[in-house]
């Protein structure tokens, strides 16, 4: 099944469990339905080019009356040892005076689970955890110390009241007896971090971590060689606030961030975020200079596709200055706005190319799903001066903050390839090969797109559309 975005039919995705094993991208995802958001199960679908998706059985289910998982199967992670495969996920049953435990469970195959009838399997260590929040384990072999370490989302039991989240710690010789030890990484910074993941890239460690009541974004930090403290970059996060519970998997090569991103109540451009929603495209992550880690698309996800040639030849003028120049269509007004109406890009669309600005222009961008006359639409637009770039809609309230915006250096008359995705009522674009940014777009579906300008220059080079069936 070729998806972009993919949704299970009779229900919503939540939080990926990523796991790469022969050559296949195995992701577990916690399925929700909006009567019981809460009682929730690991579904599995697995590809080996990440546009391909193959449904699989459910791994687990919840459990019935006392047992530990009958309230939901929640978040956790997967590794292999020999020739089995193990599970280890929350368990959350909210009548218990530990309502979120850890649970363990087997497969040979990937496929058939079996628990462990030990469950719970760990319980939080009072000594230094609160008692509410113990979930999302993540297993992981440390060769360092030649054992087995499960980071897990905790609250320390004493700190700022708001500011108690943890990654707890526990340890084992062979995945079945743990011990639980003081907090992996507790700054006070936060409530809870959740779904914890760590990997390794290009020499240095990083530790990805999610805040929900902190915006809802994914977070990172960084350790330049073993046994050196975490710092945090400049800018911190995968993506914006519409995508959330990144976790990682790949191969030795090649690491990509797998999230989701919610939908709003009753579909509707005013509806409350909902949790669950799309898988999002995964993001490959790449290392740069200083360590931070640049946001890209996956080659595969574009390879897919079935490109035209540039979309149009002459643009349509809305107001101001357009032309082609060379292979580039030119847009320039030095004292205000100027846009052109591309009405041959409308409905469900990619579209590929460059961008960039001449200096001491103001802003410049893309218009999505907008009428003729501006009165209402989506934009991305870039702040070469604010150094960020926004995903909006228009016309808003004068004091509604942005609908997603993430940081991006800029250089004038640079290029910087781009990546837009405009697939039902998910919008995700990919740009300078080092940022995403998602969110939903629930209107004006057959509205074309555009370009716009204002108060300087700007060129849009090497554009290729494809239409999404």
């Amino acid at each position: 099944m070729t998806d972009l975005h993919y949704r299970p039919a009779d229900g919503y995705f939540g939080d990926a469990i990523p796991f790469y094993s022969g050559g296949a991208y195995h992701v577990f995802f916690l399925k929700a339905t909006r009567a019981h958001v809460e009682r929730l199960r690991w579904s599995h679908i697995a590809s080996r080019d990440l546009v391909h998706w193959e449904e699989l059985p459910d791994a687990i289910i919840p459990g019935d009356g006392d047992c530990p998982d009958s309230g939901g199967c929640w978040t956790g992670s997967v590794i292999e040892k020999g020739d089995a495969f193990h599970i280890y996920y929350t368990g959350w049953r909210p009548s218990a005076s530990t309502p979120q435990t850890i649970c363990h469970a087997v497969s040979g195959d990937l496929v058939r689970w079996s628990k462990d009838e030990r469950n719970p399997i760990l319980l939080p260590d009072e000594r230094w955890y609160g008692k509410t929040d113990w979930r999302d384990p993540f297993v992981f072999w440390d060769p360092k110390g030649q054992c087995y370490l499960m980071l897990i989302c905790a609250t320390t039991n004493s700190g700022p009241m708001t500011k108690r989240g943890c990654i707890g710690l526990a340890k084992s010789l062979d995945l079945g007896q743990w011990e639980v030890h003081p907090p992996f990484y507790a700054p006070h910074i936060s409530g809870p971090m959740e779904c914890p993941d760590l990997f390794g890239l290009k020499g240095r460690r990083y530790l990805i971590f999610s805040e929900f009541t902190e915006g809802m974004q994914t977070h990172y930090r960084i350790a330049d060689s073993v046994g050196t403290s975490w710092r945090a970059p400049a800018f911190d996060t995968l993506n914006g606030q519409r995508f959330y519970a990144a976790k990682t998997a790949g191969d030795e090569v090649r690491r990509f961030a797998f999230g989701w991103i919610p939908t709003r109540e009753g579909d509707s451009e005013n509806g409350k975020w909902q949790w669950g929603g799309h898988l999002a495209i995964p993001h490959e992550l790449k290392v740069d200079v200083d360590g931070s880690l640049l946001v890209q698309c996956p080659k595969a996800i574009t390879d897919v596709l079935r490109f035209t040639s540039e979309p149009f030849k002459e643009p349509v003028d809305g107001i101001g200055k357009w032309g082609l120049d060379g292979n580039c269509i030119r847009g320039e007004r030095r004292d205000g706005l100027t846009y052109s109406i591309l009405p041959t890009i409308g409905g469900d669309f990619v579209l590929v190319g460059e961008i960039s600005y001449e200096p001491n222009t103001f802003a410049f961008g893309l218009l999505i799903r907008t009428n003729a006359d501006l009165s209402a639409g989506y934009m991305i637009k870039f702040e070469p001066a604010r150094g960020r770039v926004v995903f909006d809609s228009f016309p808003r309230a004068g004091d509604a903050p942005t609908l997603v915006e993430r940081p991006l250096p800029m250089v004038p008359n640079r290029p910087m390839p781009f990546s837009l995705f405009v697939d039902e009522t998910i919008v995700e674009a990919f740009i300078d090969e080092r940022i995403a940014l998602s969110c939903r777009a629930y209107e004006r579906h057959d509205a074309p797109s555009g370009i716009f300008v204002i108060e300087g220059a700007a060129r849009y080079g090497g554009l290729r559309l494809a239409h999404i069936d």
